[in-house]
């Protein structure tokens, strides 16, 4: 995990005193290699030794081995920007046509800065391995489901995409360690969605999530994280940059699991043009 994620999504963990020291490193975190631990602790009205231990608390053995992590990194990975959104319908702008597609490549440039090569790796393993996979989504993230479902299923991992709360709370029944459930979900907070991943907790099911960056109960009960940025709020007229960034991050997931084994990719990828070309001649 990168560094500037491993800052975040920790943060939780910290006492009050080690959340002023990381919200002024990751405010100031293009000028760390010229700090101290003396001089952090006087900036964030703190001590040293709050800085030593936010550093243990993030897994390092000190501040000095943080600080060399973060300067060696070679982490993208930076906070989305907070932007303000204007519903490109509800605002009723004639421009709404061309300012859908710009809204659109703004989220996928902060779904980009989000990008962790280790979790996805992470992702790949536990999918390209499991005995069973599940995909569960609500509403319009069910469509990233599928399409994940497709892509999966043309290398040859059968897998079920399930948008139907009382069915997803079934299939959740019957899973074990030797499975493996992806969420989707932009709010990471849809009770179905909740329940359904609790289910899978208690049998132990390995749970990867897809949802949008921010602390959210998915993402507590989540083995492996993969996160999206959208600039609507919840209440919107359609779900389109959130769809767009989800889309993208199950891509980028079916290209890391084909990877994998990618001889054996190939070569199902093959099959299928084959089987599909085969019935095409014949119509």
């Amino acid at each position: 995990m990168s560094v500037m994620l491993k800052m975040i999504k920790n943060k939780e963990l910290l006492s009050v005193a080690e959340k002023v020291v990381l919200d002024y490193l990751i405010e100031n975190k293009e000028n760390l290699k010229d700090f101290s631990v003396n001089r952090i602790a006087e900036a964030a009205y703190t001590s040293p030794a709050s800085v030593v231990r936010m550093c243990k608390k993030l897994g390092y053995k000190g501040f000095k081995d943080f600080k060399i992590d973060f300067i060696l990194s070679n982490s993208k990975v930076e906070i989305p920007e907070e932007r303000e959104y204007a519903d490109v319908i509800l605002t009723k702008d004639e421009r709404c046509g061309i300012a859908a597609i710009e809204n659109n490549i703004t989220a996928l440039e902060e779904t980009l800065k989000l990008y962790d090569e280790d979790e996805y790796l992470k992702a790949a393993d536990m999918v390209m391995s499991s005995r069973k996979i599940l995909i569960f989504g609500k509403g319009s993230s069910y469509l990233a489901c599928k399409d994940l479902e497709m892509k999966l299923r043309r290398i040859n991992k059968f897998c079920i995409a399930q948008g139907e709360s009382h069915d997803q709370l079934v299939d959740a029944t019957f899973i074990n360690e030797k499975d493996v459930i992806i969420f989707v979900s932009n709010s990471g907070k849809t009770r179905e969605i909740i329940n359904a991943a609790m289910v899978a907790k208690a049998n132990k099911t390995k749970i990867v999530s897809i949802v949008k960056f921010g602390t959210s109960l998915l993402e507590e009960l989540s083995d492996v994280v993969l996160y999206t940025t959208a600039l609507e709020g919840e209440f919107r007229s359609a779900a389109m940059t959130s769809r767009i960034s989800q889309m993208c991050v199950v891509d980028a997931l079916f290209a890391k699991c084909a990877q994998r084994d990618i001889e054996r990719s190939v070569r199902m990828l093959e099959m299928t043009y084959e089987t599909f070309k085969k019935m095409k001649d014949k119509m």
